[in-house]
């Protein structure tokens, strides 16, 4: 009889704060965290020069966001 079988690895994202550089480019924040979640949203153009965003979405078993601090996270 087979046993059922536990996932061994888990893995764990957590959103950097933007940086100083990125800061003062004023550059977007494109990362969007929501519950197991990243969305990461990508600026395109089409043929009409009509601007878009894509929206790449990532699924993981922990997702923390950039107010977490290191210690927090498990």
């Amino acid at each position: 009889m087979k046993q059922k079988q536990v996932a061994k690895i888990l893995v764990t994202i957590r959103k950097r704060p933007m940086n100083k550089k990125e800061l003062s480019k004023a550059e977007k924040d494109v990362v969007i965290v929501k519950e197991d979640t990243i969305s990461v949203y990508e600026e395109r153009e089409k043929v009409d020069l009509t601007k878009y965003n894509e929206v790449h979405k990532y699924r993981f078993d922990r997702v923390y966001d950039e107010k977490t601090s290191t210690q927090s996270v498990n």
